[in-house]
């Protein structure tokens, strides 16, 4: 039996979410590899926040998967729960439960990615591996990829490219499309509750965003006593180099320097950026939600951020990347066109993509707190659908 050797590039949630589905497969004539420029796995072992996974994207793959049993087990229902505030504290919107409890539950990132990484196969990922290019061999059809550490693969049938926000394969098949800034920056920071008991009355029991003057301060929790807090402002790009904030030479001078950015906001809010620890300056970028044609090159396909990075205002990210991930999975093990996978791909993808840039100038425009209060109300249902949807939710999640 010929076999069809995939490489994929990045083990982030997406690429993860594949090669599991792929090794459920267990379809023989599909070899598979991950690729990773980290270390090792501990490298981003506690990276990132709380994810919300959908019940048609992120949740199916986790089906497909054979691991929403024990995603269930780790997720906290509390996706629907929120406080929206402007800069005096004063509340637009709370929502404490809608009903959805069960239809987008949240998860620590670390969680999903330690629960995928452990499903997999000794040596499925091999680590130190960072791609700096791919090259296809006109006369066999093949494909070479060549690594950072020197090493490099040889006669590889089909790249995947899941090497996030700035892939090295994306530029093989959309040379003229890298991200572009989206006019914020984050400062990101941690606090731990246990410690901080004073703020469950501002924040809640899920997330809370106080919005004005094209400005945020945005609060998480994670699971345990962990709060993640995205102190967010409109800045030109270079401020996350050369900023105050960006040169201070400690973590509490970067958050006093903050702190200034914030100057008339309620002594409530500024607090949380005081409560902070180990800052983390993040600028936002997305790639254009309607792409220009891709170029004609057989057997590399993206998915996730290589694919369609876009901000958070979405919050689709991570379900993109494993719905991605679970219909590539299907097109491998079926044989089917990947033109065809790419085709549904860039279609949900522009649809987030316009959400999500269209979410960020809602945030950060004029009268933000009122406007976005008012997009939340719109998504609300009444209490007897709200029930059914809960239930029917909870019923699949024990069941399916």
């Amino acid at each position: 039996m010929t076999s069809t050797r995939v490489a994929i590039i990045g083990a982030g949630i997406g690429g993860l979410t594949l090669a599991r589905i792929l090794q459920r497969q267990n379809n023989p004539s599909i070899v598979f590899t991950i690729y990773d420029s980290d270390a090792d796995e501990m490298v981003r072992a506690t990276f990132g926040g709380s994810l919300d996974l959908k019940y048609e994207s992120g949740q199916r793959a986790l089906h497909d998967a054979g691991l929403h049993a024990e995603f269930i087990k780790l997720c906290r229902p509390i996706g629907e729960q929120m406080r929206i505030l402007d800069k005096t504290g004063k509340a637009f919107y709370e929502a404490t439960d809608n009903g959805d409890a069960f239809y987008n539950p949240e998860i620590d990132r670390g969680q999903l990615r330690s629960l995928l990484l452990e499903s997999l196969e000794p040596n499925t990922v091999q680590w130190g591996r960072k791609a700096t290019a791919v090259r296809k061999d006109d006369e066999t059809g093949k494909y070479s990829v060549e690594f950072e550490s020197g090493h490099s693969l040889t006669d590889v049938d089909i790249v995947v490219g899941a090497d996030g926000a700035w892939s090295r394969v994306r530029p093989v098949v959309w040379p003229h499309s890298s991200p572009i800034y989206s006019g914020i920056t984050f400062l990101e920071t941690k606090i731990n509750t246990a410690l901080h008991r004073e703020f469950a009355p501002l924040v809640g029991p899920g997330a809370m965003f106080a919005l004005t003057d094209g400005k945020a301060i945005m609060a998480q929790h994670n699971s345990g006593d962990l709060m993640m807090l995205y102190s967010a402002v409109r800045v030109p790009e270079d401020w996350a180099t050369t900023s105050a904030v960006a040169l201070a030479n400690t973590p509490d001078e970067k958050l006093s320097l903050m702190l200034k950015e914030f100057s008339d906001w309620d002594e409530s809010l500024k607090a949380l950026i005081r409560a902070g620890d180990s800052p983390i300056i993040r600028p936002i970028y997305a790639l254009p939600w309607e792409s220009e044609p891709r170029l004609k090159t057989d057997n590399i396909v993206l998915l996730g951020d290589a694919a369609h990075l876009m901000s958070p205002f979405a919050g689709e990210g991570v379900n993109l990347a494993m719905a991605d991930a679970a219909d590539l999975a299907k097109a491998l093990n079926n044989g089917t066109s990947l033109e065809k996978y790419e085709k549904v791909m860039r279609t949900r993808a522009n649809t987030a993509g316009k959400e999500s840039a269209t979410n960020l100038d809602l945030f950060f425009g004029e009268d933000a707190a009122t406007k976005v209060a008012a997009l939340f109300k719109s998504f609300e249902m009444p209490w007897g659908v709200s029930r059914l949807v809960r239930s029917y939710f909870y019923i699949r999640s024990l069941f399916a």
